[in-house]
């Protein structure tokens, strides 16, 4: 199969386009840095790529305070640009698009844990409401033109190479410096180490189901416990609890493994592991 992955030179797209290659699978990665197959912005028009089976949807603007903080370039990249692939799966003649959605489109704090696929829905924030106008197009472009998909709702993806402006990277980055000082250390978020989350997006590809699939572990950490670990292997220690406004975050992924056959392979602690000794260039203890 020849799949074309938006974002490819991404946290999440960089893993998606080794673990497609890993399966015998063809790849055309398209993104804005200059290192890709194909640079192009996937709110104008992408160039023609002869026999492309499926579509891997990455490209988006995925910060959240990014996306608050600029919400016209939010709408541009993450609902226009899914517009634009959209239409041009279309004109490739793809049979399967995947895209990649999130799970804070959740009501938050949810209103029962594990939380499956028929929870009720929220427009939370900039980012959140334009991926579920991204899970609406998609669905849009199934009844209308038949053209298949996969939603996945990504839950806390983590792993080495993850930039700063995300929980993991950013405690690993303040723990260099000493102490951490602690907010909110009682939060839960279901933490999915992101060679796991590539090989969903692998099965999503391979398989025909229609609809949104939470990709999870369905196990609920602490932030704290977390800090805990990093702290630790810096040599340092965190600080501070900040109990108010606490909320817990855990998949059922059920669903992943009915229909796509996905269950991930590493435990959270391997995956700090490697994540670790990658930041740090060491193996902690």
């Amino acid at each position: 199969m020849k799949v074309l992955v938006t974002g490819s030179q991404g946290f999440i797209g960089r893993h998606v386009c080794a673990a497609l290659r890993q399966r015998g699978h063809g790849v055309v990665g398209l993104d804005f840095a200059p290192t890709a197959e194909i640079v192009a912005d996937i709110t104008q028009t992408i160039p023609m790529v002869v026999g492309v089976d499926a579509i891997i949807h990455l490209a988006a603007l995925a910060n959240p305070r990014e996306c608050d903080t600029n919400p016209a370039k939010a709408f541009g990249v993450n609902v226009q640009g899914t517009h634009q692939v959209l239409k041009t799966a279309l004109q490739f003649g793809v049979k399967k698009f995947v895209f990649s959605s999130s799970a804070h489109v959740y009501d938050i704090p949810p209103r029962y844990l594990p939380t499956d696929e028929c929870h009720p829905l929220r427009l939370n924030n900039t980012y959140t409401t334009t991926k579920l106008l991204g899970e609406q197009l998609c669905h849009l472009f199934y009844e209308n033109h038949g053209l298949s998909y996969t939603t996945l709702r990504l839950y806390n993806a983590y792993g080495p190479g993850q930039v700063c402006g995300y929980f993991i990277p950013d405690i690993l980055a303040r723990a260099r410096d000493g102490p951490v000082d602690l907010q909110g250390g009682n939060t839960t978020k279901d933490w999915v180490f992101v060679a796991d989350v590539a090989m969903a997006f692998v099965r999503a590809v391979e398989t025909p189901y229609v609809g949104a699939v939470n990709i999870g572990t369905g196990i609920e950490t602490p932030l704290r416990d977390i800090a805990d670990v990093i702290a630790a292997a810096a040599g340092t220690t965190v600080s501070g609890w900040g109990t108010s406004g606490a909320t817990r975050m855990r998949a059922d992924r059920q669903r992943a493994k009915q229909v796509l056959g996905w269950e991930p392979q590493l435990t959270l602690q391997e995956g700090l592991n490697a994540t670790i000794a990658a930041a740090y260039q060491t193996v902690p203890v």
